[in-house]
């Protein structure tokens, strides 16, 4: 696949880090900035867009505390061997852009707005522990307005091979979405507000009819797979897009 390059908005991006601890316990870490795989601290005044991150095991959702950081969760027991699924939810927020920047409102609260979206995120992580590569879970939707759904564990995929996905949105398969997807390390990297930055994917495709793609993670890495959604909103008085994105991140061995 070309080497592609994707635009950005005001938005950061979402995604999941999910992995063992030293005491065998899970954590899940809701990556929130430009700096994928490294999470940062939320900013506080948008902590409150985020819901509690989830870990969903073959019995259920694992029960979280806070981490160390706001932006880590640990389960509370030690996990066993198994294969799970780790969601952050970046819940619907509404985003206005004027001749000063961006805030955190409607059009109707900022009536000079040249474009107002309704931003909505979700990111998901498989976590395989003791060599699990389980399916019953990870390939099963977890009720995301637009989700990533993995059909195979990336535990039992080499670089080269395919990885087969199917996204989701609302409740139903989503056909003709742009698909991309990279690894940690992967692009060139330039400068921006004194931050590295990289917007480079390493693969770029869109799903057939039934909402399903091939992701070739051609060498092993950690990585992320991302897609987007936007429509119309319903009362354009009051903003003008819903943009929803979704991101799947997971390990790949050689």
């Amino acid at each position: 696949m070309p080497l592609m390059f994707i635009g950005h908005t005001y938005a950061h991006s979402l995604w999941v880090n999910a992995l063992p601890t030293a005491e065998n316990h899970g954590m899940v870490e809701i990556g929130y900035g430009d700096e994928f795989p490294t999470a940062e601290a939320i900013p506080a005044d948008r902590l409150h867009i985020f819901a509690p991150a989830h870990l969903v095991g073959e019995n259920g959702d694992l029960a979280l505390q806070p981490g160390k950081e706001n932006y880590q969760f640990v389960t509370e027991k030690p996990v066993t061997k198994g294969s799970y699924a780790a969601i952050a939810i970046y819940k619907p927020t509404y985003w206005s852009k004027n001749n000063a920047g961006w805030k955190q409102q409607t059009k109707v609260e900022m009536p000079d707005a040249l474009y107002c979206e309704q931003a909505s995120m979700f990111g998901k992580s498989i976590l395989n522990v003791d060599g699990a590569t389980d399916t019953a879970v990870i390939s099963q939707p977890q009720g995301l307005k637009l989700e990533i759904i993995p059909l195979a564990n990336p535990a039992t995929i080499k670089p080269g091979q395919p990885l087969p996905i199917q996204v989701w949105y609302d409740g139903k398969p989503l056909k003709k979405a742009a698909v991309t997807a990279t690894f940690a390390g992967f692009g060139d990297r330039h400068e921006q507000h004194g931050h590295a930055h990289s917007h480079a994917k390493a693969f770029l495709n869109h799903t057939d009819s039934k909402g399903k793609v091939n992701v070739y993670p051609l060498k092993a890495g950690y990585w992320v797979v991302e897609t987007e959604h936007k429509l119309p909103y319903a009362d354009t008085a009051k903003c003008d897009e819903s943009v929803l994105a979704s991101t799947l991140t997971f390990t790949i061995s050689e």
